[in-house]
């Protein structure tokens, strides 16, 4: 029986099967072509910039990298979710200072690796027009397993929070990895 409260439900585990479908036949292909040798800035944008993207955002500072984050639909100065507070805090992750930022295009610079959560917000960074070296990805893509599509846990259970938190985990020991071994 699969557990549907670690995809965020029902929805959200059939919405991960098609995304895992279109991963499979190639969909994703062209943002798995990232140059690690000129990524300067981690850039993690998420829908309200108050649960994954923060989370991102502050692992990767613990990772040795510098990060940001951002939010299609933030309102500026926000804080974190008080879910997204206390189970990171179990994690070791400190997101009371947070403070939500809206994402606009003058905010992305040359060396910037733009981490995305679900395919829907390529679509919207590939709308706001970032200018040329700016590369842009999904995050999930380079967990273990791959997970194209890292569902908002807005709402969601604290044991679906965990299973969020713990695919950005997979995918940022992945990123820094790389980015480890293409400055050495």
């Amino acid at each position: 029986m699969i557990d549907l409260e670690l995809f965020g439900g029902k929805r959200g585990f059939v919405e991960h099967l098609k995304e895992r479908a279109r991963y499979a036949v190639g969909a994703y292909s062209t943002v798995e072509n990232v140059d690690w040798s000129t990524v300067r800035r981690l850039v993690f944008v998420c829908k309200g910039n108050i649960c994954r993207s923060p989370y991102g955002e502050v692992r990767a500072r613990g990772l040795g990298l510098d990060s940001v984050s951002f939010g299609f639909e933030a309102t500026d100065g926000t804080t974190a979710n008080a879910d997204a507070i206390r189970v990171a805090a179990s994690r070791g992750i400190d997101l009371n200072a947070h403070r939500s930022q809206k994402a606009a295009a003058p905010l992305f610079r040359n060396g910037d690796l733009v981490l995305l959560f679900e395919p829907e917000h390529l679509k919207r960074f590939q709308q706001l027009g970032a200018q040329a070296g700016v590369t842009a990805s999904l995050l999930g893509l380079w967990a273990r397993p791959v997970r194209p599509l890292v569902w908002d846990p807005y709402g969601k259970s604290t044991r679906y929070f965990e299973q969020c938190f713990s695919v950005i985990d997979s995918g940022l020991t992945e990123v820094a990895r790389r980015i480890a071994a293409a400055r050495n």
